[in-house]
């Protein structure tokens, strides 16, 4: 019993010593391993891991003549001497006790070197200022990502932010007038700093930055000052062979190439001593490349330094407009119908006296608003995803923020409030679609989505929807924003005309089917599709021709022209390549002798369509003249086998292109004369727009 006793005890005190002592059991250092994680960027970021029993802490020496602690042992290490380097890494595990272990690894790391060439030609050895390569064709462009897209695509300009005629418009100029100076330090570095006259041109997707309210690309006060640091990474990915140097610029403090897409580094697609070729992606989608092209020659928009001297004195053709009537029909013939054929413009082209004729010695082309003109206006509303199972989900109901739409082919959407809140739909507000007599019969608009739909787990997609007539054809196509390849599309018919009713679209007969590896974040509508609008048309208008009559093969084209004023007149003095009808354009090429906009007067343009260079990517620039719509001037242009120049009233040229037998502007073109009203480049149409005319005095052919 008394064993028994001091056993207990004994337990006892033990309970107790445990009881009183909290202290961690503290294990010896023991087992250290490390392994680097090196990228094949050319960053020089190096991930070490390292790991041991026991340990506190980790210190490292990177065998750079640089150290670094951890108290996980995780750290990530940028190494920065350009070649192929390899460094010894020494990693020291500590101990609570004060212990310590020790390992080394080796760390092999490739930097690209900035070559000498590639310096020589950013810097010019000491300092080099880049422009704008406004003359030059993809000045900016936007392609295709670099990972598994081949081929060289332009992306479909649906929107009326991407006119692209940048340097004409007066909500991108400011893109045109920016330099870009690179400079070489005595250590060999290169700096940069971006002179943007106080506005940087943002792409809409990143007008945050900004505190930016337009729905559009535009300009905007932001503060670019500061040098920035270059240095150069190797470039990675599925690179063609051929199109790129392999290496990206990297530019450090947020640096950037004047339009802003969020992006820091740019690849260096090809460079030389007056021409550099860039690629960057844009931050909110990678998917899409943004192309810039810059030159070390000054923006000459409003007017460069050159004078025009012809070579062409022997007048071989002309056009004075002195017999009142209708155009000479030896020289003219007419373009006649709606929808701008591509530019979603609202006019109807006719021959009527009224919008074409010749009076008192000019050629008067006049535009006029009929009132409020024909078409279909369509309304919609809840539009509802209909899960596998039965339940629902709201994609949109107009009653909060609007969505911000973007129009097509002629179209308009916009949130209203509801016309006529009977039937199956009593809601306050819903989406009104109009599609206007002119309008394209694939007219519509979309809005994208902030998170993608599970069209996957999935059976349909409702809207309620409000039409003029039985069995209009409306179109849901449903795609991914960052790929327009990736989408589906489902028809329906209405039944009912003038009321609401629920339109189904069945998921199960989409065309292509469902694949649920895509995004499907864009929400498109074509009401009417396949169908031209009719009624009157609000606005007409005339385009004159000589296609088959008068084509000429170079020469000093002359026209003395006074332009319109109002808002949303689009005026065009142009050439169309004499094989528009067999090969279409723009392989026939287009010659723009001068464009004017209404809503941005007294700023003529003149432009270059080719192929792989049009629409968006045209070759364009524009010049001041204060009175082009009060007084008449000459709009020219010089063109021969080696160039293409325009000028106004013989003086300055604005714009100068290399012309070679590569291009299509070495055959017969003939000349076109209209007034086109709103579309991509003519924008919003005054709500008062009666009428206005341009009047031309007459047009000569030098050769």
């Amino acid at each position: 019993m008394k064993k028994m006793k001091y056993i207990i005890a004994a337990l006892f005190m033990i309970i107790l010593s445990c009881e009183e002592d909290d202290s961690p059991v503290v294990l010896p250092l023991a087992n250290l391993s490390a392994n680097s994680e090196v990228p094949m960027d050319g960053s020089g970021n190096v991930t070490i891991k390292a790991s041991a029993q026991g340990a506190e802490s980790y210190t490292f020496d990177f065998g750079d003549g640089t150290t670094g602690q951890s108290l996980t042992g995780y750290i990530v290490k940028t190494y920065e001497m350009a070649g192929q380097n390899s460094y010894t890494v020494t990693i020291t595990a500590n101990g609570a006790d004060g212990s310590t272990i020790t390992e080394t690894i080796q760390v092999s790391v490739d930097i690209p070197e900035m070559t000498s060439e590639l310096v020589t030609f950013l810097t010019n050895g000491d300092s080099k200022t880049w422009y704008i390569a406004a003359a030059q064709p993809g000045h900016l462009g936007l392609g295709p990502a670099r990972e598994g897209i081949d081929g060289d695509w332009w992306y479909p300009k649906w929107y009326s932010a991407m006119a692209f005629e940048k340097c004409g418009s007066e909500i991108s100029d400011c893109f045109c007038d920016d330099e870009l100076t690179f400079s070489l330090n005595s250590a060999g570095e290169v700096s940069y700093e971006l002179d943007n006259k106080g506005q940087t041109f943002f792409n809409v997707g990143h007008k945050d930055v900004v505190g930016g309210t337009a729905d559009e690309d535009s300009c905007y006060d932001f503060d670019t000052s500061g040098s920035k640091t270059v240095t150069m990474s190797m470039v990675g990915g599925n690179v063609p062979e051929g199109e790129t140097t392999g290496m990206q610029m990297d530019f450090s403090d947020g640096g950037f190439m004047s339009y802003y897409v969020g992006s820091s580094s740019y690849e260096i697609l090809s460079i030389s001593e007056d021409l550099l070729y860039v690629r960057t992606y844009d931050t909110e989608n990678p998917d899409l490349a943004w192309y810039h092209r810059f030159t070390t020659a000054p923006p000459t928009g409003g007017g460069g330094e050159e004078s025009l001297e012809t070579v062409f004195t022997n007048l071989v053709w002309s056009d004075e407009f002195d017999v009142d009537g209708a155009p000479n029909p030896a020289n003219w013939t007419y373009d006649l119908g709606a929808g701008g054929w591509g530019n979603g413009e609202a006019q109807s082209y006719t021959d009527d006296p009224e919008n074409v004729k010749v009076e008192g010695g000019m050629l008067k082309i006049t535009a006029k608003g009929s009132g409020d003109g024909g078409g279909a206006t369509h309304y919609y509303d809840d539009v509802t995803l209909v899960a596998t199972g039965g339940a629902t989900s709201s994609i949109e109901d107009f009653e909060g923020t609007a969505p911000p739409f973007e129009a097509f082919g002629g179209a308009s959407t916009e949130v209203i409030d509801n016309p006529d809140a009977t039937g199956e739909n009593t809601s306050v507000k819903v989406a009104q679609s109009i599609k206007p007599v002119g309008a394209e019969v694939w007219a519509g608009s979309f809005f994208d989505l902030d998170t993608p739909l599970d069209l996957a787990n999935s059976t349909s997609i409702s809207i309620k929807t409000w039409s003029p007539a039985v069995g209009a054809v409306v179109r849901l196509k449903i795609e991914d924003k960052g790929d327009n390849t990736k989408f589906i599309e489902i028809d329906a018919n209405t039944t009912v005309a003038e009321a609401w009713e629920t339109l189904t679209f069945d998921l199960s007969a989409a065309a292509p089917a469902v694949d649920p590896t895509f995004n499907y974040d864009r929400f498109v509508l074509f009401f009417d599709f396949g169908v031209s609008p009719t009624g009157d048309a609000a606005y007409t208008s005339a385009r004159i021709k000589s296609e088959g009559l008068q084509e000429f093969t170079y020469g000093r084209v002359e026209i003395r022209a006074k332009l319109p004023s109002a808002g949303g007149t689009w005026p065009a003095l142009w050439a169309l390549g004499a094989n528009f009808s067999t090969v279409g354009w723009p392989d026939s090429g287009e010659i723009d002798i001068m464009e004017h906009v209404g809503n941005n007067p007294n700023v003529p343009s003149s432009a270059l369509h080719y192929p792989g260079n049009f629409a968006g990517t045209a070759v364009t620039a524009s010049t001041s003249v204060p009175t082009a719509t009060s007084e008449f001037h000459n709009y020219t242009v010089e063109w021969t086998t080696d160039s293409i120049k325009f000028v106004v009233d013989d003086e300055l040229v604005h714009l100068s292109f290399e012309n070679t037998s590569d291009t299509p502007f070495n055959s017969d073109f003939f000349f076109i004369m209209n007034i086109a009203m709103g579309g991509t480049l003519g924008g919003s149409i005054d709500p008062a727009f009666t009428e206005d005319t341009m009047e031309v005095d007459y047009i000569r052919v030098y050769q």
